[in-house]
């Protein structure tokens, strides 16, 4: 009895009470693109005898992302902010536990590929002992299943991700392409047809190429556990140049940047470029490299709020580092 009249007396308060908690805590199918910051990445380098930067750092930029709740959503209207659909980062029908996954995949998949481009350019011993291509997503329902291991194209090795791009351009659209894959231990054979999206030849799937490899000197760089996103591969290179010759790259300053790295040392458009550009101001840097896709957005964002950023526009990792020896 007095649990009920408790309730009759309180309940406009108990209610008052779960529309708050349900306002700043209920999960929607959305989330918000915030201004991000910095990381310093020159203090997470693990190498025999290195010495971390007393005075200026190598730092990659990120965007903040938050849960959409009614709270943040009314929040990010407020602040002009960004909203998404979490449909916008699916591939299919991933949950978000399988993009964080992909992203982490990607995030190491990319510092394997800035040390073997900052290597090849220091001119140090690296050692490429085996190449897989592997699938880790798909669009449509096409064979293929995360996890595969792309053995041919049509009967042809494939190397590298850019052959069996290659060998799909070779095909006319609706044209079948068969792939011998390696799932769970056991050869298949996949055939999947070749459809056009805009006027690129797909098969709806994403395949990276995964390196084993051995490099002297040793080095790795330590990531948390939230970092993720292939974005940082020209910052990863540029660090890992810095640890492993006798230039000094940084001369004091405060470095920043964004784009990805590709093997032949391209730098790739990447998203969110506004909110790295507010990141970096806000931590002050002296220097921030952006691909040239992303150059001119950059450059509205600087302008519009007055930053004092020195934004240089980069297509490759050596014009990167010639940049930073003048």
């Amino acid at each position: 009895m007095k649990f009920k009249k408790f309730i009759k007396e309180n309940y406009k308060i108990i209610l008052l009470m779960i529309l708050i908690i349900l306002f700043f805590n209920i999960k929607l199918p959305y989330y918000i693109l915030a201004p991000g910051g910095t990381i310093n990445i020159t203090n997470r380098v693990v190498m025999e005898d290195y010495k971390k930067e007393e005075n200026g750092s190598i730092n990659m930029l990120y965007v903040s992302e938050y849960d959409g709740t009614p709270a943040s959503l009314l929040m990010a209207k407020i602040k002009n902010y960004d909203i998404e659909s979490n449909k916008e980062r699916q591939i299919s029908n991933e949950t978000i536990k399988e993009i964080n996954k992909r992203n982490k995949i990607m995030r190491d998949n990319s510092l394997d590929i800035a040390t073997m481009v900052a290597y090849t350019e220091a001119g140090k011993k690296i050692d490429i002992k085996n190449r897989k291509n592997v699938v880790v997503a798909t669009t449509i329902d096409n064979g293929l299943e995360i996890g595969d291991e792309i053995i041919t194209v049509d009967n042809i090795k494939c190397e590298e991700v850019a052959d069996i791009k290659k060998q799909i351009n070779s095909k006319e659209e609706n044209d079948i392409i068969t792939f011998k894959i390696l799932r769970e231990n056991k050869e298949k054979e996949i055939k999947s047809k070749v459809l056009l999206e805009g006027t690129n030849k797909i098969v709806g799937a994403v395949i990276i190429t995964e390196y084993d490899y051995e490099i002297n000197p040793q080095i790795d760089i330590k990531f948390k556990n939230s970092e993720s996103g292939a974005s940082g591969g020209l910052m990863l290179a540029l660090t890992i140049y810095n640890a492993i010759t006798e230039d000094d790259i940084i001369k004091g300053r405060t470095i920043a940047g964004t784009g990805t790295i590709s093997l032949d040392g391209t730098v790739g458009e990447i998203d969110g470029i506004k909110y790295k550009i507010m990141g970096a101001a806000k931590n002050k840097v002296d220097i921030v490299f952006v691909p040239s896709a992303n150059y001119e957005e950059a450059i509205m964002t600087k302008n519009k709020y007055k930053y004092n950023l020195e934004i240089v526009r980069v297509d490759t990792f050596k014009e990167a580092i010639e940049y930073l020896k003048k």
